[in-house]
């Protein structure tokens, strides 16, 4: 096995490390001459809490999270650590002012922090780093690899107890011994230029890294509003704060909303299986997919153009213009960004109050990312085109026919593919049932429609057959089950005659207050915040018109 990090295949159980090397500007400052040669190794004295050389180590503020290894990855590195295998070299280069930025090996310093302090993601450094905002999955990973390590090598604090107490534990005592002359070798690229030195870095990675094409992008972007208002919101507006150069007003106008968006898509926390149809937006809050989504959902709310980035011949990581991002651009893309979040949930009188289970999630109650992406371009065409009030009139006959036919996202995901690939023939998949269903057509109507398209076509002469030989219940039938259970008996808005959402429930008067109507239960009735505020006017003045 080698140390390459990170490593290039996108893994499900990815554990975060990266609240133990801090991030600095990597451009040169005033001080010393820069490229200065420094020690040939790093011991595990070196980096415990309090020790200098630990206080110099930092990471490039451009890289991205060292989160890409997986618990068996951590602790198998670790392992050979202690045993005195030999271990790559990491790679750093000495800046102006004495700072020793990783150039390469992040993810294997960051493994022997994360053991010397019991810290895989929940620890104190993290619980800082993040304020105290760590997801659910990043503290199971957590817990994961702490167990791993703990069964198999044993906590770093025993070491040190044995070490101290000689006699008491002679074979942990043994191999604290050994620790001691454990070391990673460390080699320094030489020269002061810091442009040289970012070079270096990107050239490293690329090489050793098989990069996600949309993180790339992310990384070349890094000085953009769209990259900046992205990793704003996937971290809950914690960790690194790569927007620490603005003005204070919008640093807090940066943090609030970014907060407010993370909150609308991520909450309530994804558990699965799922117990309930009280559903996340976005899925889970932590993981591989987190970012890419984030930057597209963002690019899409802003009509920045979405391209599968994924069929570009030869993506490289490259140098970026160190062009300090300009405040107003990066609000105004928060502010369409938040725009479009709103819409989709929450309490907000813009908020639709789109139902997850409906839209976001499969019929065994996976999460459909690409589905969101798709829904945001939808809902963005509906609000450019002036159709809010159409698709609410539509709503109800269309979400009765996705629920029925959830088969069919699935089959386009896998005929066209996930993410950027694939959200634009779901959003137009939308699209097509809305106008249909805006037409009056019911569901057997829109089926036979769809057969006879050219381009949908498929769906219906490939939909899947469902098994009725197995005596036991699935767990994919008991996801179902629970969906079309749940849904079923889900309240309806007294307006559109859609699902409500539990984070998206108004209560409103069905008389008016100004007509003379009291808060009372025999006069109130669940709608959509939009209904309430704009739609059931327009549905009056139909009426009364």
């Amino acid at each position: 096995m080698t140390w390459d990090e990170p490593e290039g295949a996108v893994m499900a159980d990815v554990v975060n490390l990266d609240a133990l090397l801090l991030r600095e500007d990597f451009l040169a400052t005033e001080g010393v001459d820069a490229g200065s040669q420094g020690k040939t190794a790093i011991f595990e004295t070196d980096l415990r809490k309090g020790e200098m050389f630990l206080s110099t180590l930092r990471k490039p503020d451009f890289q991205r999270e060292t989160a890409a290894w997986s618990p068996n990855t951590i602790r198998d590195f670790v392992e050979a650590f202690v045993e005195g295998e030999l271990i790559p070299a990491v790679i750093c280069w000495q800046s102006p002012s004495r700072l020793s930025f990783v150039i390469d090996g992040a993810h294997r310093l960051s493994a022997i922090i994360a053991w010397l302090t019991d810290d895989y993601g929940d620890g104190d450094n993290s619980v800082k780093f993040y304020d105290n905002n760590i997801p659910a999955e990043q503290r199971r990973l957590a817990d994961k690899t702490k167990q791993l390590i703990n069964e198999t090598i044993g906590k770093y604090a025993d070491f040190r107890a044995a070490a101290s107490n000689p006699g008491s534990n002679p074979a942990l005592e043994l191999k604290a011994r050994a620790l001691a002359h454990a070391q990673i070798p460390l080699l320094w690229v030489k020269g002061s230029d810091s442009k040289k030195a970012e070079k270096a870095f990107l050239t490293i990675n690329q090489k050793a890294t098989v990069i996600d094409p949309t993180e790339l992008k992310i990384l070349n972007d890094r000085f953009k509003p769209n990259a900046i208002v992205a990793r704003s919101i996937v971290r809950n507006a914690t960790g690194f704060r790569y927007w620490a150069t603005f003005s204070e007003q919008t640093i807090t106008k940066i943090e609030v909303t970014s907060k407010e968006i993370y909150r609308l898509l991520y909450k309530p926390e994804l558990n699965q299986p799922i117990r309930s149809i009280d559903l996340p937006v976005a899925g889970h809050g932590y993981g591989s997919q987190t970012l890419p989504l984030i930057f597209d959902f963002v690019n899409i709310s802003n009509g920045i153009a979405v391209t599968d980035v994924s069929r570009s011949k030869g993506p490289k990581l490259k140098l970026a213009e160190h062009t300090p991002p300009v405040e107003e651009d990066t609000l105004r893309v928060l502010g369409a960004t938040v725009k479009i979040a709103r819409m989709f949930t929450g309490d907000h009188p813009s908020s639709l109050g789109l139902h997850p289970a409906v839209y976001f999630y499969s019929s065994n109650g996976r999460h459909q990312p690409t589905a969101v992406l798709a829904m945001a371009q939808f809902v963005k065409d509906l609000l450019d085109q002036n159709k809010l009030l159409d698709f609410c009139a539509a709503r109800s006959r269309m979400e009765s026919f996705l629920v029925s036919h959830k088969m069919y996202i699935n089959q386009l995901t896998s005929k066209y593919g996930s993410m950027t690939k694939g959200f634009r023939h779901i959003r137009d998949y939308f699209w097509f049932i809305f106008e249909h269903a805006h037409a009056g057509k019911n569901e057997s109507k829109i089926e036979a429609a769809l057969a006879d398209h050219e381009r949908f076509q498929i769906l219906v002469k490939e939909k899947p057959i469902l098994t009725k030989k197995a005596k036991a219940f699935s767990a994919d039938a008991k996801q179902l089950k629970l969906i079309n259970d749940t849904l079923a008996s889900s309240l309806t808005c007294a307006y559109c005659d859609a699902k409500i959402d539990s984070k998206s429930m108004h209560l409103d008067h069905a008389k008016e207050k100004a007509d003379g109507g009291l808060g009372v239960t025999e006069n109130a009735e669940w709608a959509h915040p939009y209904c309430d505020s704009t739609y059931k006017t327009y549905k009056a003045s139909l009426v009364s018109g």
